[in-house]
């Protein structure tokens, strides 16, 4: 364990898919911003929604239940279970942030441009902090290591939590190039459903009778995080995974990109409209 060292191909890798994790939603709001002159506002709102539910409730919330199921049944000790369970909690809380933006932050924001806006911030805030966190907490640890100062983390650790954290340094060694490119390629997968899901709530909210798409999204946000039970739980490889992720979130954009184009431009658009026949129509019946 002493004689860790982390490959060039690993440093590489690590600091290209920081970059571009970081890279892709940038890129992705101000071509959007330029091709459609949207604002900007669902677009911070979505980088704000996504640390508040994701991380502070939705982890909060987990850590007490992992915490009474350690208690009780222990049935998060199962990885069938624990992932099931995490991508549950995934779809119930992040398209929950969506609604609660939706209806609070981004309530005067009608134009079914503004979905699309969000959810660039919610997928790529979620890119940023993840893998673009993840990476430079990776380099920063390699660079560490092979300059021979690993002992800097380890020195005040009893036995037992040193031989834990080296263990989990020297497996973060195996990691290959290749490795950091499929979780780069899953941020892009990550992204093009968000954007959908986005999509979705947004209609729930902005039109009548449609709150139905809400708990769609949710279903549709879990059914797609269970494809992680494939390395995971079945031991699957993990560019099978990825295909197969990505995949999932195309046919659900594709679905959701038809019914994107068949929105009013302005949605709650007719409802005002016949909101104003009805009051014309009741202002002539008053004339008589």
């Amino acid at each position: 364990m002493e004689n860790i060292h982390f490959s060039t191909a690993s440093i590489i890798g690590a600091i290209i898919e920081g970059f571009l994790a970081v890279l892709l939603p940038i890129v992705l709001i101000i071509v959007w911003k330029i091709k459609t002159k949207s604002r900007l506002l669902p677009f911070w709102t979505g980088c704000l929604v996504f640390p508040l539910f994701a991380l502070i409730i939705e982890g909060s919330f987990s850590f007490i239940i992992a915490l009474v199921d350690s208690k009780a049944l222990n049935l998060l000790s199962k990885p069938l279970i624990l992932y099931l369970f995490s991508a549950a909690m995934a779809g119930i809380f992040e398209e929950t942030g969506r609604l609660v933006g939706m209806k609070t932050l981004m309530r005067k924001y009608k134009d079914r441009r503004d979905s699309v806006t969000y959810g660039i911030g919610h997928g790529g805030i979620e890119s940023i902090i993840f893998v673009g966190g993840a990476a430079s907490v990776t380099l920063l640890i390699a660079l560490i290591t092979n300059a021979g100062m690993l002992h800097l983390f380890t020195d005040n650790y009893n036995d037992a939590l040193k031989e834990k954290f080296l263990t989990s340094v020297n497996k973060m060694t195996e990691n290959g190039f290749s490795v950091y490119m499929w979780g780069f390629f899953e941020r892009i997968s990550a992204i093009i459903i968000h954007i959908s899901l986005s999509v979705l709530v947004f209609s729930a909210v902005r039109q009548k009778g449609k709150i139905w798409l809400y708990p769609l999204a949710i279903f549709l946000h879990f059914a797609v995080d269970c494809t992680v039970i494939l390395p995971h739980v079945f031991n699957t490889p993990l560019w099978l995974f990825e295909i197969v992720f990505f995949i999932a979130c195309v046919v659900v954009a594709v679905f959701v990109a038809a019914y994107y184009r068949k929105l009013p431009q302005v949605l709650e658009k007719e409802e005002r409209l016949q909101q104003v026949e009805t009051d014309i129509s009741n202002s002539s019946i008053n004339q008589f």
